[in-house]
């Protein structure tokens, strides 16, 4: 960016918009207010003059906003950029803060500040009675718990340069969200002259040579290594070296699925299926997060414990305490293939007993894809999600693009569902509904690709769905979402039967917190948004639904299919 003396300085909020389109946003997923009128102007006038700006995509809900961009970041890669209305906006945002975090969503959430000045000389000045109310002690309290760095611009000349920061520190591994409060004041100043360009980010970490070596030992002397994953397909580059690492040491893969990680028909894959754990003498942790849950299954406490991972010590979980022995911080897209080579490098003298334990983990995993199978074509009322998910796959197209949020339903999608790397996104963190509302920014960074969501119906109604059905119309970017609905919160349902077995809910099957029945009509709150809505009853009619569907997103529509499943 340039700036030609005999004028005057651009806007700070000009520059903001100049300094996005640098720095590669494409959308800013934006919910106005009284704060964000200096970069409304900026964003019209740079539509005017031809000149570089994101797209502005209005959502009417903040929480659809960030979780759209979450979505576009794991299509796309790409930085990305939210802005809401002051504190108020800040709050609405909700559990999808938490949901970046975890995802490591290079994100800068934008957020106005009530103006400072009360005089009408200062342009900006507070000119409405909300000015007063709507101020914070600490704004940015809201995000510190979330949030890598936040940071307030004071005056309009120092806006790009803290932009600039904002993105540095947001992009750098392990990446995240930043957060940066705007004034209106220093919206409405100058800004820098000279504007400042891009800082460089470091480069993705490589693993340390001598703890490489020492995890290739022991995974090549091991009996029965296991691995664990949780996004190393978020690079999916990844996923062919990883798929090597396995068939050489002969090692099931346990696939949280947080994103597609591994051939989900590839004979080493376990899945969900984490009870291989309880046998291994060796385990690699790849890019995971809780690799096992202690009271369900764990490892033998003598089994050597190896991690790759950007983030290996996960400094804001309080309590995570799993017993690593080899610990490398490093990029698995890097580092996989340097393993797969120092393993290798000692296959002298045990090439034959690796071969050997993969037959025998390919056999005993082969049972287990036989009763996935045999679950996926089952008319028994206990397998319907995987029947009704088979009838889904079958039917999808090669090029479909697959979220997921189905919960409790979570192990029939990993069993039944199959896709590519990059085409299969679950956020594996606390804050549900953005299996919906990220389908919108899946759609904006892949328009050509059909993108199917799977949701269960508590998801679906945590998602803000009009919200996201209005936006996702607004902004030509449909998508389809496929309802397993089981009326119920089951997720919340299960921990009352399991910590009170004899208790009163579970002898008198009382469970009214938790049922969300009568159902509501989803295909009518389709139409009343312009969609296509279904409700299909049976496995059989899913397949027809689906054509359905399709071709309304190809004509521009989204569309709800409804699948009922029997109640718990």
């Amino acid at each position: 960016m340039t700036h030609d003396p005999d004028r005057l300085p651009p806007s700070a909020a000009a520059q903001l918009v100049a300094t996005l389109a640098d720095e590669g946003v494409r959308h800013l997923f934006i919910n106005p207010g009284t704060d964000t009128a200096p970069v409304q102007e900026a964003l019209a006038a740079a539509r005017a003059d031809g000149a570089p700006h994101p797209r502005a995509v209005l959502c009417t809900h903040e929480f659809v906003a960030l979780s759209a961009a979450m979505g576009h970041y794991f299509v796309t890669g790409e930085p990305q950029a939210v802005m809401v209305h002051v504190d108020a906006g800040t709050l609405n945002l909700g559990g999808a803060v938490h949901n970046a975090q975890r995802n490591r969503l290079p994100v800068v959430i934008f957020a106005g500040r009530t103006p400072y000045s009360v005089s009408p000389d200062v342009p900006g000045h507070r000119d409405t009675a909300i000015h007063w109310p709507q101020e914070q002690l600490d704004q940015q309290g809201v995000l510190r718990p979330f949030a890598k760095w936040t940071m307030e611009v004071p005056r309009g000349r120092e806006l790009a340069g803290i932009v600039r920061r904002a993105y540095q520190v947001a992009r750098s591994a392990p990446s995240g969200p930043a957060y940066v409060m705007l004034p209106r004041e220093a919206l409405m100043e100058a800004g820098a002259v000279p504007a400042p360009g891009p800082q460089v980010s470091p480069r993705p970490p490589a693993p340390d040579p001598a703890g490489l070596a020492e995890a290739a030992r022991l995974l090549a002397d091991a009996r029965r290594p296991v691995i664990v994953t949780d996004r190393t397909g978020a690079r999916p580059e990844a996923v062919d070296a990883l798929v090597r690492v396995a068939e050489l040491l002969g090692a099931p893969v346990v696939d949280h699925r947080h994103r597609l990680n591994f051939p989900p028909r590839h004979p080493l894959y376990a899945g969900a299926h984490d009870a291989v754990l309880r046998e291994a003498d060796a385990v690699l942790l790849l890019d995971t997060e809780v690799p096992w849950v202690p009271a369900l299954v764990a490892p033998p406490s003598d089994a050597a414990v190896v991690q790759i991972d950007t983030d290996c010590l996960k400094a804001t979980m309080p309590t995570w305490n799993y017993p690593v022995d080899v610990a490398l911080t490093a990029d698995t897209a890097r580092a996989l293939p340097v393993l797969e080579s120092a393993l290798l490098a000692l296959a002298d003298g045990r090439s034959s007993r690796w071969a050997e334990r993969r037959a025998a983990a390919e056999a005993e995993l082969a049972e287990l894809h036989r009763a996935w199978e045999r679950a996926g074509t089952s008319s028994a009322p206990e397998d319907a999600a995987d029947a009704m998910l088979y009838a889904l796959n079958a039917a999808l197209p090669e090029d479909a693009i697959v979220l997921e949020e189905a919960v409790t339903n979570k192990p029939a999608v990993a069993r039944q569902i199959v896709r590519g790397p990059g085409r299969h996104f679950d956020t594996g963190s606390p804050a549900l509904g953005w299996g919906v509302a990220g389908a919108l920014g899946v759609k904006l960074g892949a328009p050509s690709a059909p993108v199917v969501s799977i949701v269960g119906d508590g998801s679906f109604n945590f998602g803000v769905p009009n919200a996201a059905l209005w936006s996702a119309h607004r902004a030509g970017a449909p998508f389809i979402t496929v309802i397993l609905n089981n009326q119920a919160y089951r997720a919340s349902r299960l921990p009352v039967e399991r910590l009170f077995p004899d208790g009163s809910a579970a002898k008198h099957t009382d469970f009214p917190e938790t049922e969300l029945s009568p159902a509501p009509d989803y295909a009518r709150l389709a139409e009343a948004f312009g969609a296509y809505g279904e409700t299909v009853h049976r496995p059989e009619d899913l397949p027809a639904a689906l054509t359905r569907a399709l071709r309304a997103q190809a004509e521009g529509h989204c569309a709800i299919l409804d699948t009922r499943l029997p109640p718990p």
